[in-house]
Order: structure tokens, then C-alpha cells, then sequence
């Protein structure tokens, strides 16, 4: 168990040391938004900036608040007089001409959760990772509330750690981090912390792999032996990257045995503790999602719940009624000729290949394209020469993939998600697959993976009956 007084062990952000009296928040997205009101809620005036119009923000009753300055439609120029510090969202990259300025004027420039956490009143579990995040995040909390304990889940995941610093005492805070998220943190220290796997992403904002690896990173920086690190024992990268972590390393392994964790054999998942002989924490069968991504996610979850105060009972309870979560791998439809599977959520090569791992060969029209986040279609080949009978290819990335791709199956550049879904609709035969993961982020064409995800189940429901099922 952790101990129920380190919490009070802990560093505190110098922001919750001194009062601050006015500070920056840069972007006002969810985690912006959030963090505008939990400083004003604290007395602290705010000036907010976003390069969107105003027209485009939801700020609601931000509006109104009193002590709430707004500078949107373009780019600040010059930091405001008498800032203590500035609050920099996920979506705004830490290079920023104006966040370089603050430090050399010496101002703290930290991030939304930075933010929150000296105020938070219980126990941090945080999650990281390429893939999975989402999952492994909402499978905790479910696994947690099985064991009767009053859980908080937030982050990346959609509220904002901000917005749930009021409330009662002795939560556990259950945190999703995007890689964003874990940038401009000083003393941020999760009880437990989990990496899942890497792989390339966000190549598009992080100059190289080994920078988005080292922003991963940050979530074990000040983590000590007290603590838990909960890792992937079959991801080199993730074994490599926590090899000088302070903290006690937990492996989760569906390849070999650990000595230290969980691991599968012979269709059970046994904890190892050092000193003591395994132990089952469930079987393979109790996890009611499809795949061995999921069964990497099922794992994860158990050592992150398992301090406090999880039983194989809890476990099992939970992950027999967890349903999964929409737009990863959500099945639409059943009964009919063809499968269609909504995994708009995989925004990156790695994520489509984890989806196409536990589909039958040469069964799958697989619809890829977007934005493009910089890491390499190629990757791809052996698996969709394996796995896809024919790709369609949308978006503004459909070049880029129809380059990397070309020869592998057939294909076509069908443009538009409503074309690609048509066309497939046509030449899926019966029994195949029909799978959106397009590898790429949707904001070419759409506002969020989500919307992504909406239109492809409303395309899917427009077909015939007999199609879908």
C-alpha cells in the first residue's frame, strides 16, 4: 500500500508557495479554460490569450468574471506588466517566442497540471504512453470504484485535472498525460505512474523521436523510492527509458515471466512480488474487450489499482463489465455481412497496427488518412499485406500514404470519409471487415477524432440493413 502521509512529503510548485497575484494563461482550450477558472477561483487575475477570434472560444461565463482579461485573434507580442507566472496548455508548443521570454525575465512558466496538483487532496495515479492511454485510464478508475474507492478520472482523457481540484477528500486522482501534458512540470510527483509503450508520434511538433521519448519521461522525473513506475516489460524503448528511475519498477509482461509485477501464462495473469510465489489476479477470459492491446491495457490497470486496495475480486468485476470506450476499436452494428469497426482514436501507425493485430488475414478494408504526424507509413506494410485485401485513402495525407504504400494491396484515393465508407460498403465481401484507423490526426476534415469517429458511425448507419446488421 502507499503510505497515506507521503502526500504530505512532497515538493510544492512555487506558484502554491507565494501569492500570485496576476498570471498568463497561453491558450484557452479545455485545459486553459480550466486553469482560467481554478486562478481566479484562488483570487488570482488572469490574462488569457488565444490566437482564435473570440467567436471561436467557449468561454462562457468567463466572460463575466471579474479579473478576466482576454487577448484573442493573434499572436501576443510582449508579456503583460506584473505577471507571477504563466500557465501554458497542452496545444501550445513550449518554444514560443513569448514562454522564452517569461523564463529569461525569470517568471515560472508551468503547465495545467502543474497547476493543479499541489492542490489536489488525494493519491495521483498518472498514465502515459503512444497507445492506450484512454483505456488503461478509464479501466483504473472502473477497477478502483470496484473496490469501493472515490475516484477522480481526468486529464487527456476529457476534464481537465483543474477542474476537479474542488471536492471531497481522499480521492484518487486517476490521470491521463499526453506527452504535451507532460511538458513545463517542476514538481509534479504521481504516487504511481505507468508508461505503456512508445512509439513514434507527434513527430510533427517534437524535432526528433528521442525528444517526444524524454517529454514520456518527464511523468517519472521526481518520483522517488516511495513510489510505483508501472512499465511494459516488452517495450525495449519503455524498459530503456525508466533503467535509472528512482522509483520501484513494476513490469507487466504477456511475452515472459516477471519478478516484479504481472505477466501471462497459460491464460491466467499471475502478480509477481518479490520474496513471494505468484499469485492469479484474473484470467484472459474474465477481460471482456477483444485483442492483446487490451489485454496490455487489463494489465497495466491491476498494478496501477493494485496499491490501493484492489483484489482479484475487484479486478474480475470490473473488467468482465468494462465495455471499452467509443472510437477505439468500437464495433457498429452486428449481424450483418460485413463488419465495420470505429477506431478513429488510432491517430498514429503504431495505434492502426495494434487494431489490425487480431483481425483475420486478408480480410480488412482499411481506411487511412488525415493529418500526418511525421512517423512512417511504411511501417505498415508487412502487417496490411498480412491483414488488408484493399486501402482507402482520405484526406490531405492520402499522397503521403498512398506513396509509402504503393504495391502493397490494392487501393484507391477515395478523398472524403463518405467516399471511402461507400466504396468499401460495395467491395467488402461477406464476412470481412470494414475498419476506420486511420493513422493520422482528423483536422483536415474534422474538429476531433470524435467527430471523425460520429461520421463514420452515421455513414455506416445510412447503409443498408442487410450490410451492417
Amino acid at each position: 500500500m502507499i503510505a497515506e502521509d507521503l502526500r504530505n512529503t512532497k515538493l510544492r510548485s512555487p506558484w502554491s508557495n507565494r501569492d500570485w497575484r496576476k498570471a498568463l494563461v497561453y491558450g484557452l482550450g479545455l485545459s486553459g479554460l480550466a486553469a482560467s477558472r481554478l486562478l481566479l477561483s484562488r483570487g488570482v487575475e488572469v490574462v488569457a490569450v488565444d490566437e482564435r477570434p473570440e467567436d471561436q472560444l467557449k468561454l462562457g461565463s468567463l466572460r463575466e468574471t471579474p479579473g478576466f482579461q482576454l487577448v484573442a485573434g493573434g499572436e501576443l507580442k510582449t508579456l503583460p506588466a506584473n505577471l507571477d507566472g504563466i500557465v501554458v496548455s497542452p496545444g501550445v508548443p513550449s518554444d514560443k517566442a513569448l514562454l522564452e521570454a517569461a523564463r529569461q525575465a525569470g517568471l515560472s512558466v508551468i503547465s495545467e497540471v502543474e497547476l493543479a496538483f499541489p492542490l489536489l487532496d488525494g493519491p495521483v495515479i498518472g498514465i502515459t504512453g503512444t497507445n492506450g492511454k484512454s483505456t488503461t485510464t478509464e479501466l483504473t478508475g472502473a477497477i478502483l470504484r470496484a473496490a469501493g474507492r472515490d475516484v477522480e478520472v481526468c486529464g487527456n482523457i476529457g476534464e481537465p485535472i483543474s477542474g476537479r481540484v474542488d471536492g471531497p477528500e481522499g480521492r484518487v486522482f486517476v490521470v491521463e498525460l499526453s506527452s504535451f501534458q507532460l511538458e513545463n512540470l517542476e514538481t509534479f510527483q504521481p504516487e504511481v505512474a505507468a508508461l505503456l509503450n512508445l512509439s513514434p508520434d507527434h513527430l510533427d511538433r517534437y524535432a526528433s523521436f528521442d525528444d517526444y521519448v524524454a517529454a514520456k519521461g518527464e511523468i517519472f522525473r521526481n518520483q522517488g523510492a516511495e513510489n510505483l513506475a508501472v512499465i511494459n516489460g516488452d517495450d525495449p524503448a519503455v524498459v530503456a527509458l525508466t533503467a535509472r528511475a528512482r522509483a520501484r519498477r513494476r513490469m507487466f509482461s504477456r511475452s515472459s515471466e516477471v519478478k516484479d509485477g504481472c505477466f501471462l501464462a497459460d491464460g491466467t495473469v499471475w502478480e509477481a512480488v518479490p520474496g513471494e510465489a505468484p499469485s492469479a489476479l484474473f484470467e484472459r477470459r474474465d477481460l471482456g474487450l477483444d485483442g492483446a492491446h487490451n489485454l496490455e491495457n487489463a494489465m497495466a490497470a491491476s498494478l496501477l489499482a493494485r496499491p490501493f486496495g484492489a483484489e482479484s475480486s475487484h479486478l474480475k468485476v470490473a473488467l468482465k463489465s468494462f465495455q471499452g470506450l467509443p472510437h477505439r476499436m468500437e464495433r457498429i452494428g452486428k449481424g450483418g455481412r460485413v463488419a465495420f469497426y470505429n477506431d478513429s482514436k488510432g491517430t498514429n501507425v503504431a495505434a492502426t497496427a495494434k487494431s489490425l493485430e487480431d483481425l483475420p488475414d486478408g480480410s480488412v478494408h482499411l481506411i487511412l488518412g488525415g493529418v500526418h504526424k511525421g512517423d512512417d507509413p511504411s511501417l505498415l506494410a508487412g502487417l496490411i499485406q498480412r491483414k488488408a485485401r484493399r486501402l482507402y485513402l482520405i484526406g490531405e495525407s492520402a499522397s503521403v500514404f498512398g506513396a509509402a504504400l504503393e504495391g502493397v494491396v490494392p487501393g484507391e484515393t477515395s478523398g472524403t470519409l463518405e467516399k471511402a465508407v461507400a466504396s468499401a460498403s460495395r467491395q467488402a465481401a461477406p464476412g470481412e471487415v470494414v475498419l476506420l484507423s486511420p493513422a493520422c490526426a482528423s483536422f483536415d476534415q474534422f474538429s476531433s477524432y470524435a467527430q471523425r469517429g460520429e461520421a463514420f458511425r452515421a455513414l455506416v448507419s445510412a447503409l443498408p440493413e442487410a450490410i451492417h446488421g
